[in-house]
């Protein structure tokens, strides 16, 4: 089984009123009530002469300010019973990563095997198929029956309850506890990474080979934690395991496998020595249930309020767009997003191979694709958007087009159906490059069915030295040169490098706005400039919304379901009424 190391051993004080207790606060004094191991763990680290100069400090949350820290020693929870230690000296190139469970000491570790016998022997096909259909739950009942505190009175015997032909072990409170979390994690979790998947504030999971685990994380970025595989063995047992719990084995004939973990995260593994000269390696993108809001992505400086209110009339008058950027750039999340923008009241599917896009519309069909041993029974991308274009949807969303899907994406467009999707392209010309060559291969006269494209990358900001993610420019796809055979767009806003803001190229320089945007509300030629008081009375709108610090993801959607219907939006006047009338509608008077 992987470990983790153990800091320096420190003589710990078992009482809560110690100084270290005060020291740390009174969230430190809660947890620690229903988790001995963190104040013991806690004593040890203080004594860390890695750490030494460097004050350990516990919060319950963390935030982005935490950013700019160079030296950090921190000590949060992940949930009630794991918490994680993160700490980095000046001279550390990687910040560490420390989960702290509550795990069996040496010693004991033999219960282990003794009680996974006990609970083989009380499952019979009855009780297998009960595990099954609900195994935390049925696995617990079995666990609680093998395994019971010392003292506690044994329980009345129930009419037709089956006799065992074991004993049930006796043990202290903190044994038991810390028996119960090795056999819960192992059997039902993921084993060593239980707390890496706990952490809300992780992004990626990785492991190159025998040796440390390396995580992403969304406060201190690259991080490598204290759990390691110490032999190829070991390493390959797990992977084993891992791909097993979620009906996707891996094996020498099948060595690379693409999944989904039970949580929704993103796995993929390489299996053994044939393929990777390091033996096995596993990645796994973990994604939020409730993912960021746009009013989150405006904060971070993603993106500015200006260029998410353009964003949402182009979604909302029916235009198409691709998100483009290069690997881990925040496509997907900047996807998610927008989502919040599309009509409460419209049909919206989502077609994915893995299941990352989670949209707040009551009408929203989500399909994902199928891998079957044969070609036959799998289900690609390519037959989820064929079927997908006879269902009437307002919006198709593809979690990413890579391939022949791509062809029936443009033909959705040209038949009246709105697509939005993630793309890998790092500029223009690139994203042309690419859809119009193999295997996706758009005629060039289709090219501009396309109206919007995004472009996201992860940059060095130069306020802050961190690598920050950044909406680099929005581009409005205009059409073909059939002389000079070059594709025409304009780059209505752009990231500037030096100051980290976004430029936008003002009013009269949005052809999308003032041919595509300005007729369908009813404006003359004449009028069209006035489309750009809409943009920026929704401006005000998503300004108005982070000022009042509505960042939850469905707290925006419902706030934004509340303005369309407001007819100030239709109107189009930027002026003192409006802006009033729509503070009324964003307070609930």
């Amino acid at each position: 089984m992987a470990s983790a190391a153990t800091p320096p051993q420190g003589r710990a004080d078992s009482g809560l009123n110690c100084n270290l207790a005060a020291e740390l606060g009174v969230e430190f004094s809660e947890y620690v009530k229903g988790a001995p191991h963190l104040h013991e763990y806690a004593h040890k680290a203080k004594n860390d002469p890695e750490l030494a100069g460097i004050p350990l400090q516990f919060k319950k949350t963390l935030s982005r300010d935490l950013r700019l820290l160079k030296k950090f020693n921190i000590i949060y929870p992940a949930s009630d019973r794991i918490f994680v230690h993160v700490f980095k000296g000046t001279r550390d190139a990687y910040g560490k990563y420390r989960p702290i469970e509550p795990r069996l000491p040496p010693e004991k570790k033999d219960l282990i095997g003794k009680v996974e016998e006990m609970l083989a022997s009380m499952i019979d096909d009855e009780t297998a198929k009960k595990i099954s259909e609900r195994r935390e739950a049925m696995l617990t009942e079995l666990f609680e029956e093998a395994v019971r505190l010392e003292g506690a009175p044994s329980p009345a015997p129930q009419k037709g309850e089956k006799k065992r032909s074991f004993s049930p072990l006796f043990l202290s409170k903190e044994t038991y506890e810390q028996l119960k979390y090795e056999i819960l994690t192992d059997k039902i979790g993921m084993g060593p990474l239980e707390p890496l998947i706990k952490d809300q504030y992780i992004e990626d999971i990785s492991c190159d080979g025998v040796g440390s685990v390396f995580v992403e994380h969304k406060i201190f970025g690259s991080m490598t934690t204290s759990i390691e595989f110490k032999t190829a063995e070991e390493l390959d047992s797990f992977v084993v395991k891992m791909c097993e719990k979620i009906g996707r084995p891996v094996s020498p004939r099948r060595p690379i496998v693409d999944a989904s973990l039970l949580d929704g995260s993103r796995l993929n593994v390489v299996f053994g020595n044939d393929v990777s000269r390091r033996g096995s390696n596993f990645t796994i993108r973990k994604f939020s249930k409730i993912p960021l809001s746009i009013t989150q992505l405006i904060k971070f400086g993603t993106l500015d309020a200006r260029m998410a209110a353009y964003l949402w009339m182009m979604l909302e008058s029916g235009m198409s767009m691709f998100i483009c950027g290069e690997t881990a750039s925040g496509k997907t999340t900047t996807l998610n997003a927008i989502t919040v923008f599309i009509r409460p009241n419209a049909k919206v599917i989502t077609i994915e191979d893995t299941p990352e896009v989670y949209i707040p519309h009551p009408n929203w069909v989500s399909e994902c694709t199928r891998r079957g041993e044969s070609e036959s029974s799998s289900i690609e991308l390519f037959d989820l958007l064929k079927s997908a274009l006879r269902q009437r949807p307002n919006y198709i969303i593809v979690g990413e087009i890579r391939g022949k899907e791509g062809n029936v994406a443009f033909q959705a467009i040209q038949t009246g159906h709105p697509v939005i999707s993630t793309f890998h392209a790092a500029s223009m010309q690139k994203l042309i490059q690419r859809i119009t060559g193999d295997p996706i291969n758009i005629p060039a006269a289709y090219v501009d069915n396309l109206n919007v494209v995004v472009f996201q990358s992860s940059v060095k900001s130069p306020k802050t030295g961190k690598f920050e993610r950044r909406v680099t420019g929005i581009c409005e796809i205009i059409g073909i040169d059939p002389v000079e055979k070059s594709y025409n767009f304009i780059e209505i806003f752009s990231w500037d490098p030096v100051t980290d803001a976004h430029t936008f190229r003002g009013v009269g320089n949005s052809y999308l706005l003032e041919y595509k945007v300005a007729p369908m509300r009813g404006l003359s030629p004449k009028e069209t400039r006035k489309i750009y008081n809409e943009l920026e009375l929704r401006t005000y709108v998503l300004k108005k919304l982070v000022e009042m610090n509505v960042v939850d993801y469905y707290d925006v959607y419902h706030a934004l379901s509340k303005v369309y219907e407001n007819p100030y939006l239709a109107e189009m006047n930027f002026d003192n009424f409006a802006t009033k009338a729509i503070d009324k509608i964003l307070k609930g008077e």
